[in-house]
C-alpha cells in the first residue's frame, strides 16, 4: 500500500503514533477474534485467532481523545485489500471496514466493501453486547468541508444509501505541482461540469454526533470504467467539527493509490440545487 500523497498540502503527512506499544483483542461478529499489536508508528502485528501473526503496514489518525481511525494494508490477500479499523476506547467498541479492489471483471478500479462490528476485550471486564450500527441520522443534512489545499465542498446526505457532493471552490494547485496533479485537477473540474456526483453511501454511528461514512464512486465507474471506483471513508466527528479519512483508488495511470486526509466542517441549512436534481443513475 502506497500512502505517499500526491499533494502534501492536501493529504496528511504526519500520523498519530499513540497506539505504539499497545495491543488489542477484537471480538467480532463474524465469529472470530483478532489481535493487533502496534509495534512502531507504521508496523502492526495482526492475527486472526488460531492463525500465525503477520506483519502489516498501518497508519493512524486521531478523531478525538478516545477514537482512532486506522488503516492497514492486508498482507497475503488475493486481491488488493485495505482494512479500516475504528477503535473506540470510550465504549470498548470496534468496527472494521474491508475494502477490496479487483473483484469485478472488466472494472479493475471498482472497490467493494463490507463492515464487521465488534467489541474490544478488556481485562477483568465483561464484554459489551453493544455495537456501532448503521444509521440514518445524517439523512437530509449537509456538511461543508474545508481542506488544507483550499478546496471546499458540501456533502449532501440524500438517503441512507446515497450521498451527493457539491464542489464550492476549485482546488488551487501549488506552483511546483507535477503535470499529473494538474491533469487530475482539470479532469475533476471537467467532470463536475458534466454530471451529478451521486454515489452509493453507508453510514455507521460510532457515538453521538460521530459517524463512519463510506462512499464508492460506482456510478462514475459505470459511466467510464477507467475513472472512479474509489472508496472514500470519512470518520465524521461533529463534536469537534473534524473529518479524518482515507482514499483507496487508482490514479490516472491506473496505479494503486491510497491517501489519508483531515478537513474541518460545519452543518449548513442552505438549500442547494444539487440536492433537487433527478438522479441520472437510478430509477
Amino acid at each position: 500500500m502506497d500512502n505517499k500523497p500526491l499533494n502534501p498540502k492536501k493529504y496528511v503527512t504526519e500520523f498519530c503514533t499513540e497506539l505504539v506499544g499497545k495491543s488489542f483483542m477484537f471480538v467480532m461478529d463474524d465469529g472470530y477474534e483478532y489481535v493487533a499489536s502496534f509495534l512502531t508508528g507504521d508496523a502492526v502485528m495482526w492475527a486472526k485467532h488460531g492463525e500465525p501473526f503477520v506483519w502489516e503496514k498501518y497508519h493512524c489518525l486521531k478523531s478525538d481523545d478516545t477514537t482512532y481511525f486506522v488503516i492497514m494494508d492486508v498482507a497475503n490477500a488475493e486481491v488488493r485489500t485495505l482494512r479500516t479499523v475504528v477503535i473506540d476506547l470510550e465504549q470498548a467498541l470496534v468496527t472494521f471496514q474491508i475494502a477490496r479492489q479487483g473483484l469485478v471483471p472488466g472494472r479493475p478500479r471498482l472497490v467493494k466493501t463490507e463492515f464487521i462490528f465488534g467489541a474490544i476485550r478488556q481485562d477483568n471486564k465483561e464484554l459489551t453486547f453493544k455495537r456501532h450500527a448503521f444509521s440514518d441520522e445524517l439523512v437530509g443534512r449537509k456538511i461543508t468541508w474545508h481542506y488544507s489545499s483550499g478546496f471546499v465542498n458540501t456533502h449532501i446526505y440524500t438517503s441512507e444509501n446515497y450521498y451527493r457532493i457539491r464542489p464550492l471552490e476549485k482546488e488551487i494547485a501549488p506552483a511546483d505541482s507535477s503535470q499529473e496533479v494538474l491533469d487530475k485537477i482539470k479532469a475533476q473540474e471537467e467532470q463536475d461540469a458534466k454530471w451529478l456526483y451521486e454515489e452509493p453511501f453507508r453510514c455507521v454511528k460510532i457515538k453521538d454526533n460521530c459517524w463512519l461514512c463510506s462512499g464508492i464512486e460506482e456510478n462514475m465507474n459505470r459511466v467510464n470504467n477507467m475513472t472512479g471506483g474509489n472508496n472514500l471513508v470519512f470518520l465524521t466527528n461533529m463534536n469537534v467539527g473534524l473529518d479524518v479519512g482515507r482514499t483507496f483508488s487508482m490514479n490516472s495511470l491506473q496505479e494503486p493509490e491510497c491517501g489519508m486526509f483531515r478537513s474541518t466542517g460545519e452543518f449548513i441549512e442552505e438549500d442547494t440545487a444539487v440536492e433537487h436534481k433527478p438522479s441520472p443513475y437510478r430509477v
